[in-house]
C-alpha cells in the first residue's frame, strides 16, 4: 500500500475535548477526525461535507508524537462578536474561559511536531492529498483552508516527509511502535532498560469518526496510548503497518 507521510507543524495547538464545556480542555495531539477535516478543508471541502469520505473503512490514519509536549491553562478573554465591528472589544459581556493549550516543552526554541501518515483506499483521492502536501516544494498548497493546529488562531505548517510502501504484518510479538496505539490492541508494554528511550505515556478517549450529522458513530471513538515524549513504544500488538523505512505504525482505529 502506498502511505503518505507528513508532519504538521506549529507553536501551539489547542484541540478541544468534544465533552468539554465551561473549561475548554485540549486532547494531547490531534483526533483523527481533527486530521481529516484539516485534509478536507485544504482540499476545499465544505464543512461537515466529507465525513464518508474520510471514514474508517475508506481512510487510515496514523499519529506520532515527534517532540516532547507539555500542557499549560491560561485564561482566555472571549469577546462577544455579533458583526465584524465588534472584533475590536467594544461589546460587553466578555467572559473569561480556562484554556488548556498545548505546546513545546521549551516554548522559546522548541515547535510542536506531529507525524502523520495516511493511507486513502481511493487511489485518485490519494493523488489529491500527496498534490497539496507539495513533494517538491517546502509549502503546502491548500484548496480551502489556511491550516491551524485546532483553533484557528493556533497557526501552524505542514511539511511533506515522503511516500512510502507499507505491508500489513499480523505478528503477535514486542516490536518499537512509532505511532500512538489503540489501548485495545495492546497485550504488553515492554520498557527498555538502555537509559535512552523514556516514556511518558497517557491513555486520551479520541474521536475517529463522525457520520453525516456530526455525531459520533458506534466505532467512532477510542482509547489510545500516547507518548508525549518522542521515542517509540515498545509494545506487543498483534497488527501493524511496516513501512520501507523500517517504522512501524498502527492505524487509528
Amino acid at each position: 500500500m502506498k502511505v503518505l507521510s507528513l508532519r504538521l507543524c506549529g507553536k501551539m495547538a489547542h484541540f478541544r475535548r468534544y465533552y468539554s464545556n465551561s473549561s475548554a480542555l485540549s486532547y494531547s495531539v490531534p483526533p483523527r477526525t481533527t486530521i481529516a477535516g484539516i485534509l478536507a478543508g485544504l482540499l476545499g471541502y465544505e464543512r461537515d461535507s466529507y465525513y464518508e469520505l474520510f471514514d474508517l473503512d475508506q481512510c487510515q490514519i496514523a499519529l506520532a508524537n515527534a517532540a516532547p509536549i507539555k500542557k499549560s491553562v491560561q485564561k482566555m478573554n472571549l469577546l462577544m462578536i455579533k458583526t465584524l465591528s465588534d472584533a475590536n472589544g467594544s461589546q460587553e459581556n466578555h467572559s473569561q474561559c480556562a484554556t488548556e493549550l498545548v505546546l513545546p516543552q521549551n516554548i522559546r526554541t522548541g515547535m510542536l511536531d506531529y507525524r502523520i501518515w495516511i493511507h486513502h483506499q481511493d487511489s485518485k483521492m490519494m493523488e489529491r492529498i500527496i498534490r497539496i502536501a507539495h513533494p517538491s516544494s517546502p509549502v503546502y498548497f491548500s484548496e480551502g483552508i489556511a491550516l491551524a493546529l485546532g483553533t484557528a488562531w493556533n497557526a501552524g505548517w505542514m511539511e511533506f516527509d515522503g511516500v512510502l510502501e507499507g505491508e500489513a504484518v499480523k505478528e503477535s510479538c514486542t516490536r518499537s511502535i512509532h505511532s500512538i496505539v489503540p489501548a485495545r490492541m495492546v497485550k504488553e508494554i515492554a520498557v527498555p532498560d538502555n537509559g535512552v528511550i523514556n516514556y511518558r505515556l497517557v491513555k486520551e478517549d479520541l474521536p475517529l469518526e463522525f457520520d453525516s450529522n456530526r455525531r459520533l458513530t458506534k466505532r467512532g471513538k477510542g482509547n489510545m496510548i500516547i507518548n508525549l515524549l518522542e521515542h517509540p513504544i515498545h509494545t506487543q500488538v498483534e497488527e501493524v503497518v511496516k513501512l520501507e523505512n523500517d517504522t512501524n505504525i498502527v492505524w487509528m482505529q
